[in-house]
């Protein structure tokens, strides 16, 4: 069977509303009234609105973005064979992320320096020095990283058994399902937690830097975005979700996982740490299914601007942090209400890098290459 190729708009647009939910979450973290010691800088107006914001934002954002990995994969993978499509994961995943993690996450650390002293080294002496000790990191160029690895593991199954990744019948999730999967996310979290605090980030000898208590439920949601693609899910003929009932349940967990965050931050008890570990992926799980059934039903669209979007969603998200973390320290001495700031850095951000890439992508339509010459002949 071939691989279907009914194009679901709603998806792409999703991953646009969590890539800019990606930049509103580190924007909000220099604002943080508890922000993290390493964050890259930190301005004196804080207001403990955006710790919630943070505490919520973070849960599901990731996931999202893995199980969108995970749904078009395997056509790709299919559809293409593999030495094809690691010609191209190699040539737009592994190297920008291997060039990410060379020269731009060394600028990214080198703020926590800049924005603090008054005479901080120069960034050579940083590169070559600090950064490769203490402040070593792949700044957001992780995700790259572990989707390389979760590719190759894909990919090495599907040459053992590629049966068992070809297209299925059409069924809908039962209860058992959403059952199972809460619970295989729960203990990922939960043994994540047992060895290290909840938001912890572990360097995994320089090739990997990951959050052991989520790195279990990426696995899941990449998981299940490839079982989604086999059964259907989402189609004109497949399972839809609710959109009321999923955002409901999503407002609820939420409240109910914030003020459980709030009361056992630092818990070190077997039950404590169980408890946040379901509530976290309960709440992860009902609002990953309501922005899924939401998007679906209200924002399926292909209109020109959404495409656009779409097509330089996975630009922006490489280039928003050498883009924000200048700006938010050249805002720090302006006196602006701090909702106001929070709001045009966001944005700023957005707009500058979305614009940017589409000023790319105009000049290479002035000089195509010999491969789109040809296509356009042919077409």
């Amino acid at each position: 069977m071939r691989p279907f190729r009914e194009r679901l708009y709603f998806i792409d647009n999703l991953r646009v509303f969590v890539i800019f939910f990606v930049i509103l979450l580190h924007t909000a973290m220099s604002y943080m009234v508890y922000a993290p010691e390493w964050w890259y800088v930190v301005d004196e107006q804080r207001n403990l609105f955006f710790d919630l914001f943070v505490l919520l934002t973070d849960v599901f954002i990731m996931p999202t973005m893995f199980f969108s990995a995970g749904y078009f994969v395997l056509p790709t993978l299919i559809g293409k064979g593999p030495l094809h499509f690691w010609s191209d994961k190699i040539r737009r995943i592994f190297l920008p992320w291997i060039f990410g993690v060379l020269f731009l996450a060394p600028f990214i650390s080198y703020m926590i320096i800049f924005s603090r002293s008054d005479t901080p080294p120069d960034y050579l002496s940083f590169w070559f020095g600090p950064f490769w000790g203490p402040y070593f990191q792949h700044a957001h160029y992780w995700f790259l990283g572990v989707l390389s690895l979760f590719f190759l593991l894909l990919t090495l199954a599907y040459l053992v058994m590629p049966g068992s990744f070809e297209k299925g019948d059409r069924t809908y999730p039962s209860p058992l399902l959403f059952i199972v999967f809460l619970i295989l996310t729960t203990g990922a979290f939960f043994v994540g937690n047992l060895f290290y605090h909840a938001d912890a980030w572990v360097n995994v000898h320089y090739l990997f830097l990951l959050q052991p208590t989520r790195i279990g439920i990426y696995v899941c949601y990449f998981l299940l975005g490839a079982y989604a693609w086999r059964r259907w899910w989402f189609t004109s003929s497949g399972y839809q979700p609710s959109p009321l009932g999923w955002s409901v349940a999503a407002v609820v967990s939420g409240i109910v996982f914030l003020g459980y965050r709030l009361s056992f931050t630092n818990a070190t008890d077997i039950l404590p740490k169980a408890g946040l570990g379901f509530l976290h992926a309960a709440f992860c799980m009902t609002m990953f299914f309501a922005c899924l059934a939401l998007f679906q039903q209200f924002v399926n669209s292909d209109a020109y601007l959404w495409r656009r979007l779409a097509a330089n969603s996975y630009g922006i998200y490489y280039f928003h942090m050498p883009v924000l973390l200048p700006l938010v320290y050249l805002m720090k001495p302006i006196a602006i209400p701090i909702g106001l700031k929070f709001g045009l850095l966001s944005v700023a951000t957005f707009l500058i890098c979305f614009v940017c890439l589409e000023c790319v992508h105009k000049i290479r339509q002035l000089f195509p290459s010999q491969k789109q010459r040809l296509y356009s002949s042919v077409r």
